[in-house]
Formats: C-alpha cells, sequence, structure tokens
C-alpha cells in the first residue's frame, strides 16, 4: 500500500511540474537569454572534422523588433515573431560570423530560419537548462547578399549542446 501511494505521489508531482513548465518560445520572450559552448583543445583534437569551435544563442526581449520595419524580406511587418541571434566562430576564422533567425514553436521546440534561405536549426530543451541546437541544412552568414560565410552542416556540426552563459558574452546590439 505505501508503494502504490509513493508512486501515485511521484506521477501527481510529475505531472503537475510538466503541466506548470513554460513552452521554450514563452521563456525566450520572458528573459534575456544567453548561451554558448566553446569547444576545448582536447575536444577538437578528438573531432578534426568539427569546425564550429564557438557557438552562442542569445535573445533580449527588450531588443526585440517586429520583423519588417527595415526588412524588405518580410511580408508582414507589423508581426512580432521571435528572433534570436546565432554567434558562430569556425576553425581559421579571425571573426564571429552573426545572424538573426526568425523562431517560431515546432513540439517541444523551436524552428529557426535564417532569412534568405540562410539555412535551418532547430533549438530543444535539454536537461540541466542547456538547449540542443541541431542543424537542419547548412546555415549561411551572409545576411542576404552573396558571401561565402557558410557552416556546412557534417556529421561533425550537426548538433550543438549549449549551457547558460554570463549575458557579458551576449550582449544585445
Amino acid at each position: 500500500m505505501r508503494t502504490v501511494a509513493l508512486l501515485l505521489s511521484i506521477s501527481c508531482s510529475a505531472a503537475v511540474t510538466g503541466a506548470g513548465a513554460a513552452p521554450l518560445e514563452d521563456y525566450f520572450f520572458s528573459y534575456d537569454t544567453c548561451y554558448g559552448r566553446s569547444y576545448s583543445t582536447a575536444h577538437l583534437n578528438s573531432h578534426p572534422g568539427q569546425q564550429v569551435v564557438d557557438m552562442a544563442v542569445s535573445h533580449f526581449p527588450g531588443k526585440q523588433e517586429l520583423l519588417g520595419m527595415d526588412s524588405p524580406f518580410q511580408p508582414y511587418p507589423d508581426t512580432p515573431r521571435l528572433v534570436l541571434r546565432l554567434d558562430v566562430w569556425l576553425r581559421g576564422q579571425d571573426r564571429s560570423w552573426r545572424e538573426l533567425a526568425i523562431c517560431d514553436p515546432e513540439g517541444d521546440g523551436l524552428s529557426c530560419s535564417i532569412e534568405c534561405d540562410g539555412g535551418r536549426f532547430r533549438v530543444e530543451p535539454s536537461p540541466e537548462d542547456r538547449l540542443l541546437i541541431r542543424l537542419e541544412n547548412d546555415l549561411f552568414f551572409t545576411q542576404c547578399d552573396a558571401g561565402d560565410a557558410r557552416l556546412e552542416r557534417s556529421s561533425e556540426d550537426a548538433s550543438f549542446l549549449l549551457s547558460p552563459i554570463p549575458k557579458s558574452h551576449c550582449m544585445p546590439d
């Protein structure tokens, strides 16, 4: 009988916790966020095909803009959309690449797209307040011009587990 009562108690606690959890997109709309990862030399040496050295994803709701006001690529200028900033540093590069991505809820995560067919990625919640970034295809950091700043999706550059980092590493523009 005690076992049954304990199992019911655990089940009810889990149901309440799950029901009370905010969707991932609500979290981004509500708080300044900064997630990132810098890969160690040891990690990069054991993954020679990995090009990403550092990655950061950030969002600052106070800086959230209505997309389209300054962009000819957004057909509905009065539609507020969740915009995440993605910063990537690759091996051999002397500067980071930065691009904004428009994100929509999809399942338990977000589906994000870089404008001008710049590629797609998913943002998924992960245990311990981390985010899992999964590339769906190559990402172009060209800001809608014909530049060559491209992160090629490969087996070594397909998913990235990011942890919260100090907001000083992801200052808003």
